[in-house]
């Protein structure tokens, strides 16, 4: 038997492979610069749903917002589409501020760096019901 007839063989499957790493490792590349930065800071609702009793109800609670940051600076957290911060910190990395929730509907909060004008961290706090309304009415009378 000729080994040399089974060398070309043996080469072409170690091209292939080399060719397939070294493909695999350029996407392992091209993934990992394409995944977004690490968060500058994180905000956090506590409890993150306000239950009311009937749809379309306001609903009414105290929610607990945590927020910490990479590093410290001036922060101010925002309802989204206000003017107006709710509260601002100077010199922190992190915070605390009792929020108290009365809305129908979703509520999105936002924690800014006021230096750079920047959305560092978002969060919401949704609604939830337990009854919803009955698209039927019922009524309350009958004729006979």
């Amino acid at each position: 038997m000729d080994h040399c007839a089974l060398r070309p063989r043996i080469t072409v499957r170690r091209l292939f492979f080399n060719a397939s790493a070294t493909g695999l490792l350029l996407m392992s590349a091209a993934a990992l610069a394409e995944t977004p930065a690490a968060p500058v800071a994180q905000l956090q609702p506590k409890p993150n749903r306000c239950v009311a009793l009937h749809q379309g109800q306001v609903c009414y609670q105290d929610v607990m917002l945590s927020w910490s940051a990479v590093q410290p600076g001036e922060f101010c957290l925002y309802q989204k589409q206000a003017d107006q911060p709710l509260h601002c910190w100077q010199a922190a990395a992190s915070g605390q501020y009792r929020y108290s929730f009365a809305s129908d509907g979703p509520v999105q909060l936002q924690l800014v760096n006021s230096e750079t004008k920047t959305v560092v961290a978002e969060t919401q706090v949704d609604v939830a019901w337990v009854y919803k309304t009955n698209t039927r009415r019922k009524t309350h009378w009958r004729l006979f």
